[in-house]
């Protein structure tokens, strides 16, 4: 009997090693959620730290996904992470051994001051990305927005575009001029989308630095959370196809290094709107 239950013991360890492992951060509501849900329901040997600032309502989550997919039992777990938080992040960090990929979603919204649209949606990132990078075997997948290149496409001036859309741009350099414009009041809703560009100069910063992994941004489309509520969005996370092109990223087979995609997970341009079906953005370049 004892040798049974050493045998059960060392089988389910080994299965659970055998699993590719992905933090999803701000995943206790919205598309977090819905990106976390679909990695279990879609990829069988999945399994999915559930990130969530506030312990509470990431057990909440937690339930609600084991409630309604049972089957996703012993492939889930809370990880309270706030990415506006060094230590919060660094005891996340320590608390995880190894991750297949990293879903960097949490972020705030529109409304916001451009320093404290940055705060989440750039530095937070750039925070859990530094912390987990060591740990991360394969993929990560920055949630962008189509807001980034509709902010790029209506800079007046072309090497500020220039800027916001090429591998060169250093995050030395990104971050002077995030200063200067954190130094003014958001104007005509720009904190969001200047945001969101900044984040994909991230990826690419990260990509060179580390070749063998595959780190690309994507926008989930344009979906109806808290985020977006009175703005005209209309499909729920679960009505939304919000899941694909994440999914694309962190489990595909053909993915890209680098690379921008549009929520039906196709390769989209930077600096202007390709719209879902539209045909694919060709490049030689990121």
């Amino acid at each position: 009997m004892r040798l049974l239950t050493l045998l059960l013991a060392t089988t389910m360890a080994t299965m659970a090693a055998a699993l590719r492992k992905v933090l999803v951060t701000g995943a206790n509501k919205g598309i977090g959620k819905r990106i976390a849900t679909r990695i279990l329901t879609d990829v069988e040997d999945s399994f999915v730290y559930l990130g969530a600032r506030d312990a509470g309502r990431g057990a909440d989550a937690v339930a609600d996904i084991l409630a309604e997919y049972p089957q996703a039992e012993g492939r889930l777990e809370l990880l309270e992470l706030d990415t506006e938080s060094d230590a919060s992040v660094q005891a996340a960090a320590a608390k995880v051994d190894s991750l297949w990929g990293l879903c960097n979603n949490a972020g705030v919204g529109f409304g916001r001051t451009i320093a404290d649209t940055l705060s989440p949606n750039y530095y937070g990132s750039k925070r859990v990305c530094q912390a987990f990078l060591p740990k991360v075997e394969s993929r990560i997948c920055n949630i962008g927005s189509a807001s980034a290149p509709n902010f790029v496409s209506g800079l007046g001036d072309a090497s500020l575009k220039a800027f916001f859309t090429s591998s060169d741009t250093s995050l030395e350099d990104l971050e002077k001029k995030l200063d200067e414009y954190s130094a003014a009041p958001d104007y005509e809703g720009v904190a969001y989308g200047l945001s969101k560009a900044s984040l994909h100069v991230l990826t690419m910063q990260l990509q060179k630095a580390h070749p063998s992994l595959f780190i690309n941004t994507c926008s989930p489309g344009y979906v109806l959370t808290d985020l977006t509520a009175g703005m005209g969005a209309s499909k729920t996370p679960e009505q939304s196809n919000c899941h694909v092109a994440p999914l694309h990223i962190l489990f595909g087979d053909d993915v890209a290094h680098g690379w921008y995609y549009g929520s039906d997970a196709v390769r989209s341009p930077l600096d202007v709107y390709r719209g879902p079906g539209d045909a694919p953005y060709e490049s030689d370049t990121w």
